[in-house]
């Protein structure tokens, strides 16, 4: 039976984004100007963990998930990775391996590749090894990358200098009361979530242009708030007031059917930065919703609704709040309780998701592994990561990478799809989508820290569907 689901809101925001870089040149003489030709670079880094404070002071630091408490993640630029272009059928159109400069960087001209065709990022850790990863990223997705690879580059590799704009700061953020009683404090930024504590005075890190946003509750209920944006070396340096502010409570709905889901969670967030305000729940067998304590003269306001469906679907939803937040049944987005498959259609092999379709264009991250012991007993795996745009009712054409004992992916296990649904797909939710994964895959896009604040925003605050399975 067909189940479906979507979260929606009776506001939405307007998406925008930028394009790609371009090269231009001006026409001689009196004939018409050329068209300029948009061109992508393409950086390719590997990242390394050292010891916190041994990396040289001109690297870039990067801002990785799931580091190791101590270390820090430096990138080495990478020459050592294999490059190639593929059609909309997913022929080998052409090897760009040799191009990649010294310093790591392929430019690739928006014409080189065709439409719906693809660049495929392979690595290998050595020449002779059996063990792919690869990522695929549709022509429609190009844009000025970063792109992790797990091929060694060797000690003396230089690192990669550039795009160190956003920097870090930790010290204390502090509040004292006034006219309220409380006794207890959370402190959160885009760096730092610290769950509700006695202390008034707390060590955090957030980007150097963004404040702290401290709760203070009485007794677990919140009774208020302040944006601190100076931190101290000590404890208790700057103190900030809280004087009190009138909490109003909002309440939301859920008109999705009890049963249709395991778990929902709604977090509202305050500013760009997406600042945790509280976290609402509701109770699966009846369907009970947890109202918000916010305030109502501030602007700003956005939500992120998490859970998890009856039919094992993972979805996230964030939009703006507006004056009536309602979980309902779908318009553009169909679930069903159907697993991807990987298909022979004519010439060429087709990932088929089966179980999500939209009215909307969508973008989709399609993964399949393989695992392959030949006739003398060497073991040949391969997985591969593709990101494309999908319409209505298509599937996404598998590049033919021809890796030897690896060709044919109808023999695939692991199949997995995550799909981004969104009324424009702009290039910053492009990135991001193609973000969520860096931490798990060895090949990925990965972001700088200039790009690090954009994409936190992109994130939190954007209007857009995320589902995994």
């Amino acid at each position: 039976m067909k189940k479906a689901i979507i979260l929606s809101v009776l506001a939405s925001a307007i998406l925008s984004g930028c394009g790609g870089g371009s090269d231009s040149s001006s026409g001689s003489g009196s004939g018409p100007t050329p068209t300029p030709t948009t061109k992508y670079a393409f950086q390719f880094v590997q990242l390394v963990e050292r010891d916190a404070g041994t990396v040289t002071d001109s690297c870039t630091i990067f801002d990785v998930d799931g580091q190791t408490p101590g270390k820090e993640t430096y990138a080495r630029v990478a020459k050592d990775v294999t490059v190639k272009i593929y059609d909309a059928d997913g022929n080998f159109v052409e090897d760009l391996s040799d191009s990649i400069t010294d310093v790591g960087v392929l430019t690739i001209a928006e014409n080189d590749v065709a439409d719906s065709g693809y660049i495929s990022v392979i690595n290998s850790p050595s020449k002779t090894s059996l063990l792919y990863d690869v990522l695929s990223i549709q022509k429609a997705l190009l844009s000025d990358l970063i792109i992790e690879v797990d091929r060694n580059q060797g000690e003396l590799t230089p690192c990669y200098t550039a795009d160190k704009a956003a920097t870090l700061d930790t010290g204390y953020a502090s509040v004292y009361t006034t006219d309220i009683a409380a006794n207890s404090y959370a402190f959160s930024s885009s760096q730092s979530e610290l769950s509700a504590g006695i202390s008034a005075s707390k060590e955090v890190s957030s980007f150097s242009n963004e404040d702290v946003l401290v709760r203070a509750y009485n007794n677990d209920a919140l009774v208020d708030y302040a944006f601190v944006s100076t931190l101290t070396a000590a404890a208790n340096g700057d103190l900030n007031p809280l004087t009190g502010v009138l909490l109003n409570t909002y309440s939301w709905n859920i008109s999705l059917p009890a049963n249709e889901l395991t778990a929902l969670s709604v977090r509202l967030n305050q500013g760009n930065y997406s600042y945790p305000w509280i976290n609402a729940t509701f109770v699966a067998n009846t369907g009970v919703t947890t109202d918000f304590a916010y305030v109502d003269t501030e602007t700003s306001w956005s939500y992120s609704a998490e859970g998890t469906t009856t039919l094992n679907w993972i979805f996230k939803h964030n939009d703006a709040l507006s004056a009536t937040l309602d979980v309902q049944l779908p318009t553009e987005l169909t679930l069903t309780d159907n697993d991807p498959v990987i298909n022979n259609v004519v010439s060429s092999f087709v990932f088929q998701a089966q179980g999500i379709d939209s009215s909307l264009t969508r973008l989709q991250r399609s993964s399949y592994y393989i695992d392959v012991t030949d006739t003398d007993g060497k073991t040949n795996t391969l997985s591969h990561v593709i990101y494309s745009e999908v319409a209505s009712g298509e599937g996404v054409i598998i590049p033919d990478l021809a890796l030897a004992n690896l060709e044919d992916p109808t023999s695939a296990i692991n199949l997995t799809i995550a799909v981004l649904s969104a009324d424009t797909l702009t290039t910053d939710l492009q990135t991001f989508f193609m973000y969520e994964h860096a931490a798990s895959d060895l090949v990925s896009v990965v972001l700088s820290p200039a790009d690090t604040v954009q994409n936190n925003k992109t994130k939190y605050t954007n209007t857009y569907t995320l589902l995994n399975r």
